[in-house]
């Protein structure tokens, strides 16, 4: 179980703990002490995983009632918990370099008592997958996450990607589907089913997730990772910048888009990709450039599904 445990580093948490002492709710102390827990190891895949999924699954869907979005943004949270939570637990070292402020770290939550959430988060996704209609990406998704954090496949750059594909693929096709027998579907939704997409969607990413690596060089190379950027740092870069914008222009040809939707596609896409190769290069630029990156997945999401 999820342990109380002083904290002197997050001033901001400890008031409110303190408030909530001070009126001796006990109840609500641990259940404040377990949402800031699962919100530091959700915090850095808001942008980048849970926003991005679950847009796509509404979108892709035709569905938005209020309700079904949320129960598409449950899904995808629950699950992006799971991997977090796995990953975080495995090995502190990276953390300690990148994300010092992670639950493990500082204090917030033992280490076995993450390991035990990490397998109790797996039956729940389960669970709740199965009740939902969508075991089945569910389970590819856990057995992507199992393969790259627990038997270690992140730690070379191919299966690293090749995993981030699979699992990127896995989240969008449950966000889509989950709450699928409620819903009436449209033209886009029908399209969303369609194996080209998921496909290019899996293509795309398979080839440009290593922009997710370029800010975590130290930690990485701190555990042995053998990521693009460590193994290339120059030339990842530069394919990198290329692939993005490549991949743009590519969308805009594969699926009808108006002209405006083409040409901001493909703009963001420019601006992404030189964000990796023009100005300095610093820890704090290269997370810019990844947010921008995570901007340009939205748009690619969208593609597929715009009106004409």
């Amino acid at each position: 179980m999820l342990q109380l445990q002083k904290l002197t580093s997050l001033p901001r948490f400890a008031d409110v703990r303190n408030a909530l002492y001070d009126i001796g709710d006990e109840f609500a102390v641990a259940t404040y002490h377990a949402m800031h827990v699962v919100y530091l190891f959700t915090k850095s895949d808001i942008m980048t995983t849970l926003i991005p999924n679950t847009a796509f699954g509404i979108v892709a869907a035709g569905d938005f009632h209020p309700g079904r979005m949320l129960q598409r943004l449950a899904w995808v949270w629950v699950h992006c918990l799971q991997f977090c939570v796995s990953n975080q637990s495995i090995d502190v070292t990276e953390d300690k370099k990148n994300h010092p402020w992670r639950p493990i770290l500082c204090g917030l939550i033992s280490y076995p008592a993450a390991r035990y959430l990490r397998w109790m988060l797996l039956v729940m996704s389960l669970s709740l997958s199965a009740s939902w209609g969508v075991l089945t990406p569910s389970f590819t998704l856990s057995l992507a996450t199992i393969a790259y954090n627990e038997f270690g496949l992140s730690k070379k750059w191919f299966t690293r990607n090749a995993l981030n594909a699979i699992g990127y693929t896995s989240f969008c096709v449950g966000a889509t589907n989950t709450a699928h027998a409620n819903i009436h579907r449209h033209r886009s939704a029908d399209a969303s089913s369609s194996l080209s997409i998921h496909l290019v969607n899996a293509l795309i990413i398979m080839t440009t997730i290593q922009a997710q690596d370029f800010k975590d060089v130290e930690g990485d190379a701190a555990i042995g990772r053998e990521t693009l950027p460590i193994l290339y740092p120059r030339s990842s870069r530069i394919v990198t910048a290329g692939l993005i914008p490549m991949w743009s222009v590519l969308v805009t040809r594969l699926w009808t888009m108006d002209t405006v939707l083409s040409v901001s596609t493909v703009l963001v896409g420019c601006a992404a990709g030189l964000s990796f190769v023009v100005g300095p290069r610093t820890k704090a630029s290269d997370e810019r450039s990844y947010k921008l990156y995570n901007v340009w997945l939205c748009f690619l999401h969208v593609a597929p599904f715009a009106p004409i």
